[in-house]
């Protein structure tokens, strides 16, 4: 059992150091990225780095070609349109889901996250991206559709790459002020009034919402970057 633990744990450290690396933009779009390259990097043996890589592929957060290193996908405007287009076909409607099977026990754990939310905005908290992740994935869980919540989590993780290269939170280039302000966010209004919508059961405004919280999400990255 102890090493059991010590492998997940092992592979779970790998697992989360290289989405690092990509969001400190280690390794920009279409980089490749070597099993060796990437255990020096981390200072892991080769084993739970080439396990975390599977990961991240199977996330759809990586590209894989038959016989060749996976790469950090490369990013373009076409790419942008068709994943946005597909997250706004299944997020609204896994709100939508989670708004009727709501119930007042889970509550608190989603109240958590909007709480953790705020104060990693009051903390400029480089690791907000982990929280945004369990509050999209909470509601895709919530939906009871296991097939649904499979479809989001490559889709969302794949989009999360163009916020990480260009959304302002990462590139610095907002207003210090702006950024531990939660109040002045957009994103995390979105999830606060989102999850209320959820929790009061009203399945029409919690589709609404979430519609809503994915174009403004679009809208930003289209504004910030020149994409190819």
């Amino acid at each position: 059992m102890t090493a059991l633990k010590h492998k997940e744990s092992s592979e779970e450290k790998a697992y989360q150091s290289i989405i690092k690396l990509i969001i400190n933009q280690q390794y920009p779009p279409g980089t490749p990225l070597t099993e060796t390259q990437v255990s020096e990097q981390v200072g892991m043996s080769r084993t739970p780095v080439r396990n975390a890589l599977r990961r991240l592929i199977a996330d759809g957060f990586l590209d894989s070609t038959f016989n060749k290193s996976p790469r950090v996908p490369n990013v373009s405007s076409d790419d942008l349109q068709a994943l946005f287009d597909l997250r706004l076909m299944l997020e609204p409607k896994a709100a939508y889901l989670a708004a009727q099977n709501a119930t007042a026990d889970r509550e608190k754990d989603f109240q958590n996250l909007i709480e953790k939310e705020r104060e990693g905005y009051l903390q400029e908290d480089p690791d907000l991206y982990k929280i945004n992740e369990k509050i999209h994935f909470g509601i895709a869980g919530l939906s009871g559709n296991v097939y649904l919540e499979r479809a989001i989590r490559p889709i969302f993780w794949r989009s999360e790459l163009y916020v990480f290269f260009f959304d302002n939170l990462y590139m610095g280039r907002l207003n210090r002020s702006r950024l531990k302000d939660p109040d002045k966010s957009i994103s995390h209004k979105a999830h606060r009034e989102l999850i209320r919508a959820i929790f009061e059961n009203d399945p029409e405004t919690a589709k609404e919402m979430m519609t809503a919280h994915i174009l403004s999400t679009k809208k930003g990255l289209t504004a910030n970057a020149n994409y190819p």
